[in-house]
C-alpha cells in the first residue's frame, strides 16, 4: 500500500512536468511509466500471494489449536496423576521406615524390661532376698565385727593370746549367693597372729594329700632376750619361774594341747573374748549378742537396733605363708575331727575368685544366681555345693561372661548339668586351685598347689558302680527339679 500510494504521487508529479519537457524526454518518461507499472503489478502479484501463503501457514498453524484446552487438561491430568503417585510412594517409604525405627526402638526399650521379667520368673531368689540388702547387710555385719575386733586387740595388749585380725568375709553369703531356703549365715574368718614371744610353726602331715586335713599348728616359744624391755615382757626361755610368777602365761599353757593349738580351746576362749567386746561398746539395750556354744567355731545371732536377727559364723585360721590358703577351724564333711586339727581352707581363695568374676562381668553378677538354683535344686541330694561350685568355677573361667547373661539363663543351666553328667560318667571333677593353671594370677597358691597333679574329687566313685549309679540317677532328679522349678516355681 506505501508502494501505491508513492507511484500515484509520483505519476501526478510528472504529469505536471511534462508540458514544459521535449518529446524525446516525454516518450522516455512514458517508457519509464510502463516500466514502473508493470514493476507495481508484480509488488501487487507478490504481495497477495505472500498475502494468501500466510493465511495457509496460519490455518496450519491453528487448526489443530482448536483443541488446546483439551490437550492440557490430558497433558495436566497425566503430569498430576505421575506426581500424586511418586509423592505417595516416597510418603510410604518415608513411612515404613519411620514405622521400623519405631518398633526397633519400642522393642530396645521392651528388652530390658523383658529381660527382667524373664529373671524374675526364673530366679525368684532374688525376690526371697534382694541383692542390694544382701550386700548392704553385709557391710554392716563386716563393719560391726571389726570394730568388735579392734576392741579385742585392746583388751588382749598385755596378754600371750593369739592376736585376732580383722576379719574377713567367706562363704556362700559373702560370694554372692546362698541357699534361698535357709536363712543366710554371715560367715567371717578371723586370721589369728601369733603373740609376743611366740611362733606359729605349720604342720601339713606327711600324707601329701592336697587340701591337707590333717594339718596342725604348733606353738614354739622364741627367745626375746635383749628386747624384753622394749617388748614389756621376760623370755619365757630364759627366764625363771619366779622371775615369771608375776607375767600373764604363756600361750602353750592356755589354749594349747601338746604344743599344738586347740581349735576348742581357742572357740570357748572367743566367745568369752567377743561377748566382753560388745559389753564394752555399750550398744542399746534393744540390741543383743547371743552366744551358741560350738566346738570348733564361734556362733552368734546378733538382734539389731529394728530387731532383725543376723546369725554370724566366726571361723579362726593361721594363713599360710603370704598365700590366699588358711588352716582353718572349718568344720570337713569326714565327721568329729581331733581339736588340735586345722584342715587347710581355700575359703578366702574362692571369694576372691568370685571377687575377681564380679569385676569382669557386664550384668550386675548375674552369674551367681545360677549357683542359688543350683544350691536350691540340690537340697535332699549327695552332691556337694563344694562340688556344685568348683563345677561352676570352672564353667565361667571356660566360657565367656558375656555368655552368662540372663537371656543365656537356659543354655548355662543346661552346661552346668550336662558337664556334671559328663564328670560323673568318667568319675572325675578336678579341684579348681590344685594343678589347675586357669587360676587368675590375683589369687595366691602355695607352691604345692600350682605343681601338684589335678585333685579328683569324685575319687569316691572310681570303685563304687553303685555310688556311680546312684549319682546319674540324680543327676536325672536335678534335670526334672529344674524342670519343675521353672514351671510351677517351685
Amino acid at each position: 500500500m506505501a508502494l501505491a500510494f508513492f507511484f500515484a504521487l509520483l505519476a501526478q508529479r510528472v504529469s505536471f512536468v511534462g508540458d514544459e519537457l521535449d518529446a524525446e524526454t516525454l516518450e522516455r518518461m512514458r517508457q519509464r511509466e510502463v516500466f514502473l507499472q508493470e514493476q507495481m503489478t508484480q509488488q501487487w502479484l507478490y504481495i497477495e500471494n505472500l498475502e494468501k501463503s500466510r493465511m495457509g501457514i496460519r490455518a496450519l498453524l491453528f487448526s489443530p489449536l482448536s483443541y488446546w484446552k483439551i490437550w492440557n487438561v490430558i497433558l495436566f491430568l497425566v503430569l498430576l496423576f505421575c506426581f500424586t503417585r511418586k509423592i505417595y510412594k516416597k510418603f510410604q517409604d518415608i513411612r515404613s521406615s519411620t514405622d521400623e525405627e519405631s518398633s526397633v526402638s519400642k522393642m530396645e526399650q521392651q528388652e530390658p524390661e523383658q529381660q527382667q521379667e524373664e529373671e524374675e520368673d526364673l530366679l525368684f531368689a532374688d525376690l526371697i532376698w534382694p541383692v542390694r540388702t544382701h550386700q548392704t547387710n553385709c557391710r554392716e555385719v563386716h563393719l560391726l565385727f571389726s570394730s568388735l575386733i579392734d576392741i579385742c586387740q585392746n583388751i588382749l595388749v598385755d596378754t600371750f593370746y593369739p592376736v585376732p585380725e580383722c576379719p574377713i568375709g567367706v562363704g556362700s553369703v559373702y560370694e554372692g549367693w546362698y541357699p534361698a531356703e535357709n536363712i543366710p549365715v554371715f560367715c567371717l574368718l578371723v586370721p589369728l597372729m601369733a603373740p609376743h614371744g611366740h611362733v606359729f610353726r605349720l604342720d601339713l602331715g606327711t600324707t601329701g594329700q592336697l587340701p591337707a586335713r590333717n594339718s596342725r599348728i604348733r606353738v614354739h616359744l622364741e627367745c626375746t632376750c635383749g628386747r624384753e624391755q622394749q617388748m614389756g615382757m621376760r623370755c619365757f626361755l630364759h627366764s625363771s619361774k619366779k622371775q615369771l610368777r608375776n607375767q600373764h602365761p604363756s600361750l602353750l599353757k592356755e589354749l594349747c594341747t601338746d604344743s599344738y593349738l586347740d581349735v576348742e580351746k581357742t572357740a570357748r576362749w572367743f566367745q568369752a573374748l567377743i561377748k566382753d567386746a560388745w559389753d564394752r561398746m555399750r550398744f542399746p539395750e534393744e540390741c543383743e549378742l547371743n552366744v551358741e556354744e560350738s566346738g570348733r567355731s564361734c556362733r552368734l545371732s546378733v538382734t539389731d537396733f529394728y530387731k532383725q536377727v543376723f546369725l554370724v559364723n566366726i571361723l579362726f585360721g593361721v594363713q599360710q605363708d603370704n598365700t590366699d590358703i588358711f588352716l582353718s577351724s572349718q568344720e570337713i564333711e569326714a565327721g568329729k575331727i581331733p581339736s588340735t586339727t586345722w584342715p587347710q581352707s581355700c575359703a578366702v581363695a574362692e571369694v576372691k575368685f568370685f571377687q575377681h568374676v564380679a569385676a569382669r562381668a557386664e550384668e550386675s553378677n548375674f552369674y551367681v544366681r545360677y549357683m542359688q538354683v543350683c544350691a536350691y535344686i540340690l537340697a535332699g541330694l549327695n552332691f556337694s555345693t563344694c562340688e556344685l561350685k568348683t563345677m561352676l568355677m570352672q564353667l565361667l573361667t571356660a566360657i565367656p561372661l558375656e555368655s552368662w547373661q540372663g537371656k543365656y539363663f537356659l543354655q548355662r543351666m543346661d552346661d552346668i548339668l550336662h558337664y556334671l553328667r559328663c564328670c560323673v560318667e568318667v568319675n572325675r571333677l578336678n579341684h579348681f586351685f590344685i594343678g589347675n593353671e586357669d587360676v587368675p594370677a590375683e589369687i595366691i597358691l602355695p607352691q604345692e598347689f600350682q605343681v601338684s597333679k589335678p585333685l579328683n574329687l569324685f575319687e569316691y566313685l572310681v570303685n563304687s558302680p553303685v555310688r556311680q549309679k546312684q549319682a546319674l540317677e540324680e543327676v536325672d532328679e536335678l534335670q526334672d527339679r529344674l524342670a519343675s522349678l521353672l514351671i510351677y516355681g517351685k
